[in-house]
């Protein structure tokens, strides 16, 4: 069977190893590796982004980690412990989590600077997709062939958990929605609701079959899915009952982000799409070409997009001195 990919889901994943619980793996570890510094570095492939504080962070190929305060200049992380792709990253309170392929998922304290290595597991061969932490302490990881990672204790600890007993698809967005409500978006279909904080997963039934690469919650606490062939699934019961939206494109979806109303999704190709007030979507393309991985809101209007060579601004009137636009 081939499943689909994308470019937050560029790993390749062979077998699927079920492991024990077991705790997390030391920075003395021998095979402990640390992102090289690079000048280009900041225009290398990022696929997720997040802001902690005033600063920006944004994480992607070969460990890389920029950060930047504008969103327009960027800087390359001092220390980071790893050199596998960083596919995911999270920020509660004042510090951060990100994860990615070997089932890496490295932390810092610092707003980006300098982290240290949690866990990692080469044997499993799966990738952490997303997390997300309610607080400081307790948070959950997903990825790659059914890898659902649970702590209580701010990532010193990770244990192996389980979704779904019978398959085992990419789980590759999760969304909290507070009383112990969660919504995970999946492969093939596949997407899972809980009720218990994530003790237990009930399967969806979703109007489309393909899969969904990323998912928001709205402020009008409301789900989206979206993901492959420019497909968005909106539901505001929970998960009870979705709505398939109609796009106007068959450009796969990657990440959304919502501001004063109004939600844009970035997509392959440059495109991006606007909806605002549940309203019609409308089809922007961005001059850059490129394929975009994930969005955040600058809170003023302004979006920053990440993917193949590294961040951009939305609108794009703002110049980077590296070029770009």
């Amino acid at each position: 069977m081939i499943r689909s990919t994308n470019i937050l889901a560029g790993f390749c994943v062979v077998l699927f190893v079920v492991l024990l619980p077991r705790p997390a793996t030391s920075d003395h570890d021998l095979d402990l590796e640390y992102a090289e510094h690079q000048p280009l570095a900041t225009e290398s492939m990022l696929l997720d982004i997040t802001r902690v504080g005033n600063t920006l962070v944004a994480v992607g190929e070969r460990g890389h980690v920029v950060t930047s305060t504008d969103g327009v200049n960027w800087v390359q992380a001092e220390i980071v412990p790893t050199r596998s792709t960083l596919t995911s990253v999270f920020s509660t309170g004042g510090r951060l989590w990100a994860g990615g392929h070997d089932a890496v998922i490295i932390t810092s304290g610092d707003k980006g600077k300098t982290w240290t290595r949690q866990f990692y597991d080469t044997h499993r061969q799966q990738a952490v997709m997303d997390i997300f932490f309610t607080d400081e302490d307790n948070g959950i990881a997903i990825g790659s062939y059914g890898l659902y990672l649970r702590t209580g204790d701010g990532g010193h600890t990770w244990f192996e958990a389980t979704v779904d007993e019978e398959i085992d698809y990419h789980l590759n967005s999760v969304l909290h929605f507070g009383d112990g409500k969660w919504l995970i978006a999946g492969e093939a279909g596949y997407s899972y609701r809980s009720y218990d904080n994530g003790e237990s997963w009930e399967p969806m039934d979703m109007p489309y079959q393909g899969s969904m690469w990323g998912a928001l919650k709205t402020s009008g606490n409301c789900a989206l899915f979206y993901g492959l062939r420019g497909h968005v699934m909106e539901s505001c019961d929970f998960g009870t009952s979705w709505a398939e939206l109609d796009t106007g494109t068959e450009s796969s979806i990657s990440g959304a982000a919502e501001y004063d109303g109004i939600i844009l999704f970035a997509a392959n190709s440059g495109t991006l799409l606007s909806r605002e007030d549940k309203g019609p979507f409308e089809i922007h393309h961005h001059s850059s070409g490129v394929d975009f991985a994930a969005i955040i809101s600058m809170g003023d209007g302004n979006f920053v997009l990440v993917g193949e060579d590294g961040p951009y601004p939305y609108p794009e009137d703002v110049n980077r001195d590296d070029g770009h636009e």
